[in-house]
Parts: C-alpha cells; sequence; structure tokens
C-alpha cells in the first residue's frame, strides 16, 4: 500500500474518522434521550456504525467484500499466537483494571454498572457480548484503521485506533483494561484483512469479562504480576507485528506466482 502525501488525502481521512465518530455518538445521545436507556443507546450505536464501516468499504475499494488476507493469516501459528495473546491481554487488562480500581476508583466505571442495572437484561447480555464487538470493531478496525493505514505504517495505526478504541470506554478501569486488546485485535485485522475473525475474539474477550468470577483475578492484581503479564503481553504483541511478517509475505507471494 503507497500512503497519499497530499494534504487533500488528509482531509479526506480526517472527515472520515470525524463522520464515523459523530454518528457514533449522535446515535447513542439521540436514543438514550428518547428511550430514557443508556445501553439502548449503545445498542443502536453500535448498529449504525457497522452500517457505516459497509458503506466506507465499498465506497474505498469498489466492493463490500475483504480483500485476500496476508499470507501468515493462512498459517495456523499466527492463529495459535493471536489465541495466546488475546489469553494475556484479558488476564493483564483484567489484572490491571482491578489494580486501578483498588487503588484510585472510579466513579465512570461506577456509572457504567449503574446504568446496566437499570436496563432489562436481555438488552444488557445482547449489547456487551455482541452488538458492542460488532460496533466497535466495524468503528476502530473497519474504519479508522483502514482510513489511517493509508498513510501511516501498521504499528502507528494500531496504536492510535487502540488509543481512541479505549478513551472511548470513557473511564480509566476500562482504559486499562482495552488498550492492549485494541493492539492485538489492529494486527489480527492487518494480516486477516476481515473484520469477523476481530468481532469474534471482541466477542470471547467481553464473555470471559461478564462471566470469569472476579475472585480469581484479585489474587493477581498485584503490581510485580501485572508488570510480568504485561511483558508477556509485549511479547505476543511483537510476535504477531506485521513487519516482521514483512519478507515471509513476499517469499510466500514469489513461491505462488
Amino acid at each position: 500500500m503507497t500512503p497519499p502525501r497530499t494534504g487533500r488525502a488528509w482531509v479526506r481521512t480526517v472527515a472520515t474518522l470525524g463522520v464515523a465518530l459523530a454518528a457514533y455518538v449522535a446515535t447513542a445521545l439521540v436514543v438514550t434521550v428518547l428511550t430514557g436507556d443508556a445501553i439502548a443507546g449503545a445498542a443502536a450505536s453500535n448498529v449504525v456504525v457497522f452500517a457505516l464501516a459497509i458503506v466506507y468499504r465499498w465506497r474505498s475499494t469498489g466492493t463490500p467484500l475483504a480483500p485476500a488476507p496476508q499470507p501468515r493469516a493462512l498459517t495456523v501459528s499466527f492463529w495459535l499466537t493471536a489465541s495466546a495473546g488475546l489469553v494475556l491481554c484479558w488476564v493483564a487488562g483484567q489484572a490491571t483494571a482491578e489494580w486501578v480500581y483498588e487503588t484510585w476508583g472510579s466513579r465512570g466505571f461506577d456509572a457504567v454498572n449503574s446504568t446496566k442495572m437499570d436496563s432489562p437484561a436481555w438488552l444488557v447480555v445482547l449489547t456487551i457480548l455482541l452488538l458492542a464487538p460488532i460496533g466497535e470493531e466495524a468503528l476502530m478496525r473497519g474504519i479508522a484503521y483502514p482510513a489511517l493505514r493509508r498513510h501511516w505504517p501498521p504499528v502507528a495505526a494500531a496504536f492510535v485506533t487502540a488509543m481512541v478504541f479505549s478513551l472511548l470506554h470513557g473511564n480509566l478501569v476500562q482504559i486499562a483494561l482495552t488498550v492492549p486488546l485494541g493492539m492485538l485485535l489492529a494486527f489480527v485485522y492487518e494480516a486477516s484483512q476481515r473484520l469477523w475473525p476481530v468481532i469474534l475474539m471482541h466477542v470471547v474477550f467481553n464473555m470471559a469479562a461478564s462471566f470469569v468470577p472476579q475472585e480469581l483475578i484479585k489474587p493477581i492484581a498485584q503490581l510485580p504480576a501485572i508488570l510480568g503479564l504485561l511483558v508477556a503481553v509485549a511479547l505476543a504483541l511483537f510476535a504477531l507485528t506485521p513487519g516482521r511478517y514483512a519478507v515471509e509475505d513476499r517469499a510466500v507471494v514469489g513461491n505462488d506466482a
């Protein structure tokens, strides 16, 4: 991919990101005001942004279909590493989030939990386990990441989208929880060029966060253990870094030719 260098290209990228984020936030606010239920607002905004991701891919590539995956995404070793990385991101994220909450607390996180209690259980489950993974991946990996990849290398685009992804959660606890996940999912998307693998990984992550007892996390929510887990996460991300596969990918393509 040859990055565009013109200021006009950057204007289009910023406009694309602005429209997507505005639609995401505005839909959530409007539906929340109309229904009095913030979870309903979140559900609606995720559906809207998924539709926008399909439109964005269609307009930018001429087809709603995904391009061919990178050769590394066709190997068992890549998906085993990605799966191990997902487990590490979950454990490290949960432990870090628990430590942050116990150390500083978080009114924002408490407000999120209170909102869940005020909504119908079926809507909370549907949103957390399905609609949020679909919508968030559509926004971050379906629109923001491809748009930024037109200008930046994979690691830079992954880092920025991971930070925005975490900041959208609006509180320090969930920011700590989601930064490593955002990097991992960006690398997986870069290789697979498809949303469904990252959506599935996001679903698994949210399911584990919802159903694994927090008592299992508390014993490792100590700073030395967290630092060790973050080192393990960094190693997993390094193993998946797109630049490490550049020579290998070219060799595979050359052999196929």
